[in-house]
């Protein structure tokens, strides 16, 4: 069993998503993306990312 947990933070949100750090910051501000505050900056665990993505997909019936 793999216990190692992935986390991401907002420069690898921009570019795994590619979108804007403002639009990382709304996203999370929304809710949209479950995350948590390191000292200053934000982190997002792969499970919440990939929650984020199957919504997105779900909402605007993307296929991938």
């Amino acid at each position: 069993m793999n216990d190692k947990v992935v986390l991401y933070d907002i420069n690898d949100l921009i570019e795994i998503l590619k979108v804007t750090r403002v639009t990382i910051i709304r996203y999370i501000n929304q809710k949209r993306i479950r995350a948590f505050k390191v000292g200053q900056g934000w982190r997002v665990t792969k499970e919440a990312l990939e929650e984020f993505i199957k919504i997105s997909e779900k909402k605007h019936g993307w296929k991938t």
